[in-house]
């Protein structure tokens, strides 16, 4: 029996070697590098261009991005007669290869610098914005391509986000002499165009103009969604007794990339209150021996505090006030009434600001 299982043994452990699972060809490390900016967009204003982006968050891998350490903006220039163009006679864009040949570093934003370049508060918490200033050689016929890029804090860098194209326009200065008048149900906005462009040429380039409002938080948002031919703007999103800020922007395109102006000088707009209430109609009255009462059709204003209450009686020329205050219904009994004396009466309606209207028709009655 010993004899058995030291036979056993050895053939135990050939079975061990012949049979155990192969190991397969080493495979290389996942190369780990942050992720291309995919968010970016650019839009000429005046005479710089603004490039906008969102930083990415993670890794090619799936693992989080925290640790950017720097941004990468690059450049490549081309003469417009030298663009290739499509089978459109559009501008046909660069390819990745053409642009990784011929493009130069323009900026590059250290992390220390990030909070110089990220967006005010109300957009997403990793945007970005950088001004590209134009100068007198860049409105030569041109077609200028931006790219991004980051790296870590490794100094792994991402691929190039999307290329983005676009040709510096000669576009108008910003419109001048806005004014806003306040109506009851509206701010109504006026304007003058530029007499130049950005370099000094007349007349002025464009096709339209946008507006802007600004929020309590001071961040701009367009009202228009049609470009605005005219030279004047109603803004009917008001309520009166609120303060209200504009500027303007002149357009010579509204498709992306967008091309606009400057903005035009800010104005601040209080929306004051100087509007009176409608006058109250259709008063009615009845008399009885102790009283006269009358009513009246209800006034419809928002803003409405209520009414007031006038008298006169028969050969005086001036009406009282039977109600100091204003009342809030639309209906009164006077009970300081003599009989056989005639009464005149008038109403007169009152807002929250304290603006009255002129007073209504008269009644008269004699209990």
């Amino acid at each position: 029996m010993k004899r058995f299982s030291l036979f056993l043994v050895p053939l135990f452990l050939l079975f061990t070697f012949v049979f155990c699972g192969k190991k397969g060809p080493i495979l290389p490390p996942i190369k780990k590098i942050p992720q291309k900016v995919e968010v970016f967009e650019i839009a000429q204003r005046g005479e710089k261009f603004i490039l906008e982006w969102e930083n990415p968050a993670a890794y090619t891998d799936g693992s989080s991005l925290s640790n950017i350490a720097e941004i990468e903006i690059w450049l490549a220039e081309q003469e417009r007669e030298k663009v290739e163009k499509g089978s459109g006679g559009e501008n046909k864009q660069i390819s990745l290869e053409e642009f990784e040949e011929i493009a130069r570093l323009a900026v590059t934003i250290k992390k220390e610098r990030f909070s110089a370049y990220q967006t005010k508060r109300g957009d997403a918490p990793g945007k970005f914005r950088y001004f590209y200033e134009l100068t007198g050689k860049d409105f030569t016929p041109k077609n200028l391509t931006f790219g991004l890029r980051v790296k870590d804090s490794k100094k792994r860098k991402s691929a190039f986000s999307g290329l983005l194209s676009i040709e510096p326009k000669i576009i108008s200065l910003p419109p001048a002499g806005t004014k806003a008048t306040v109506f009851k149900d509206r701010i109504e906005i006026t304007w003058n165009p530029a007499e130049k462009n950005i370099d000094q040429s007349s007349p002025p380039h464009f096709k339209g103009y946008n507006i802007y409002k600004l929020n309590e938080a001071g961040l701009a948002y367009r009202l228009n969604s049609q470009l605005v031919k005219e030279r004047k703007y109603s803004d009917k999103d008001i309520l009166l007794g609120e303060v209200y800020r504009y500027f303007l922007r002149a357009v010579i395109s509204d498709s992306p990339p967008l091309s606009e102006s400057d903005n035009s000088e800010v104005i601040e707009v209080l929306a004051k209150d100087t509007f009176a209430p409608a006058v109250p109609s259709g008063l009615v009255s009845i008399a009885t021996e102790d009283f006269i009462s009358i009513s009246w059709d209800a006034n419809l204003e928002k803003d409405l505090a209520g009414y007031r209450v006038w008298r006169k009686m028969e050969g005086e020329d001036k009406y009282i006030s039977l109600t100091p205050l204003p009342i809030q219904g639309n209906a009164f009994n006077d009970t300081s009434v003599e009989k056989n004396k005639r009464y005149y009466y008038a109403i007169t309606a009152q807002d929250k600001s304290g603006n009255e209207s002129p007073k209504s028709e008269s009644v008269s009655l004699r209990p």
